[in-house]
């Protein structure tokens, strides 16, 4: 199987799954729009701890060296 063939497979089995998962479980879609409106409104804490890990990562990998 050519890679090209491979990867739109992969994404339709994806699909497919997340279909599938949002048919079975409608609990877990209310959990994640309830998550996706705590993320907007908690958008400035998702940042800072985002660039305190980048800040984590750029310095382990400095010190390494």
């Amino acid at each position: 199987m050519k890679n090209q063939q491979r990867g739109i497979l992969q994404i339709i089995f994806l699909l497919v799954f997340v279909a599938l998962l949002i048919r079975l479980f409608p609990l877990a879609i209310r959990i994640a729009e309830s998550a996706a409106l705590g993320i907007r409104q908690f958008w400035w804490m998702i940042l800072i701890l985002s660039l305190g890990g980048w800040l984590v990562w750029v310095l382990k990998k400095r010190n390494s060296g």
